[in-house]
Parts: C-alpha cells; sequence; structure tokens
C-alpha cells in the first residue's frame, strides 16, 4: 500500500490537516477535515431558509436543517475522493464523520481507515483500539 501516494490524492482534493493516526502495519489509518467554502455555507443557509420555519440561527434551525445539509454535503464530497482513491490505489477503505456543531461549522472532522481489499477490517474495530 503506497501511503503517500493516498495521502497525495487526498490533499489533491483539498482536504487538509492530514495525520496518520499509528494503528498496525496492515492498515493505515488517517484523520482529516473537509474545510467548507463560502458558497457551500451559504448554499446550507439558504436550504435551511427554504426547508424551516424556524427563526434563523436558533438551534432547532442548526440542527435540523442546517448542520445536517453541511454534514450530508461533507459525506458525499468525502464519499466520491475515497471511492476514487480506491479505484486509483487498489484499496479497500472505510470513513466516517464526526457530528458538527454550531461553534464551529466551517469544517467536518473525518477519521479514515484503508487496507488491502481482500483484508476484512471493521473501522470500528480500529476506532476502539485506538480509543476514538
Amino acid at each position: 500500500m503506497d501511503k503517500n501516494k493516498i495521502i497525495e490524492l487526498l490533499t489533491a482534493k483539498e482536504l487538509t490537516d492530514i495525520e496518520e493516526l499509528k494503528y498496525n502495519e496492515e492498515v493505515f489509518v488517517l484523520r482529516f477535515y473537509y474545510d467548507f467554502d463560502d458558497s457551500e455555507v451559504k448554499a446550507a443557509r439558504a436550504y435551511a431558509n427554504d426547508e424551516s420555519e424556524e427563526v434563523e440561527d436558533s438551534a432547532a434551525w442548526s440542527e435540523e436543517f442546517f448542520l445536517p445539509y453541511l454534514t450530508d454535503l461533507a459525506i458525499d464530497n468525502v464519499g466520491e475522493y475515497i471511492e476514487e482513491l480506491m479505484e486509483e490505489t487498489e484499496v479497500s477503505a472505510q470513513y466516517m464523520s464526526y457530528d458538527l456543531n454550531v461553534e464551529e461549522f466551517d469544517y467536518c472532522e473525518f477519521i479514515a481507515i484503508f487496507h488491502k481489499e481482500d483484508n476484512n477490517i471493521e473501522i470500528e474495530t480500529v476506532l476502539d483500539a485506538l480509543k476514538l
């Protein structure tokens, strides 16, 4: 598994603060961030205002419409990036995101594991072992 190639491909997709988390030789674990640009935040605000009858920036508006829109956007984009990476590098990958919060919604944090296609590894097992 070419770890440098994986990092290079993720960096090319403008994912930020890519950090390797040591686990074992068979599994490559990375933490990284998807940063939202202004147009994505504006789109999330517009969506939340259109779909919600709540006051903009209220707790319900944020938790039920604004933050889920941003989370889905990040998950969809990172999912596409990971699929492309798997095809190009012939590795298997699993990933998960952490929930956004109202105080810090400029980015979405992800953890991803990469391993040979024939390994049967679950991300939950790795996260538990790393106490994440």
